[in-house]
């Protein structure tokens, strides 16, 4: 968020990994972003840092509410593995791969927790663009679409939309959504 200010930036690995571990970076910049929840922070802040495609959203335009969102309404959340279109099939499609093809030869521990629990480890994070504001926002990128968007939590969102096509996901999953705040006019 916030452009990845370099100031806050945790230090990587020679992969590119983030190296500093979250609870030692957070406290240092928790209060640049005081509407971001620690798992949000730790999830997408300090796991995706400069990698996100959504690394452009302005901080304090949104708050964030953890909800119980209907597994039958994941179908209203456009991603952008499926270049935000309304079907998500590319999402549909690489959630099948993961859990019948790669789990099943390479074994991945996210897979399994899905499939043992019928839900996610940690909530994925939407945002409500209901009302179009995203594509209007000083630094977009590209035009969005009007509806749920995933920010983050893609793998996770692509096995749980596989799952719940198979009726393997529980009927309540938790969900992180973004929504603007009244403040949103000065971004």
């Amino acid at each position: 968020m916030d452009n990845y200010p370099d100031n806050l930036a945790p230090e990587f690995d020679e992969g590119g990994g983030v190296a500093t571990p979250f609870e030692e970076w957070w406290p240092s910049v928790s209060e640049r972003f005081p509407r971001v929840p620690k798992q949000v922070a730790k999830d997408w802040l300090h796991r995706h840092w400069s990698h996100s495609p959504f690394g452009w959203l302005p901080s304090p335009a949104y708050y964030f509410e953890l909800v119980s969102w209907p597994t039958e309404g994941l179908k209203r959340i456009r991603t952008g593995w499926s270049n935000f279109a309304a079907k998500p099939d590319e999402a549909l499609a690489h959630g099948k791969y993961l859990v019948e093809e790669h789990h099943r030869e390479w074994g991945f521990d996210l897979v399994q927790f899905m499939i043992d629990h019928g839900t996610f480890p940690v909530p994925p994070v939407a945002m409500d663009n209901n009302d179009g504001h995203l594509s209007f926002l000083r630094g977009a990128p590209r035009p969005y679409p009007e509806g749920y968007l995933l920010i983050e939590g893609h793998l996770r969102f692509n096995i749980a939309t596989y799952l719940a096509a198979q009726g393997r996901l529980l009927s309540q999953v938790p969900f992180w959504l973004m929504k603007r705040n009244n403040s949103l006019q000065e971004f």
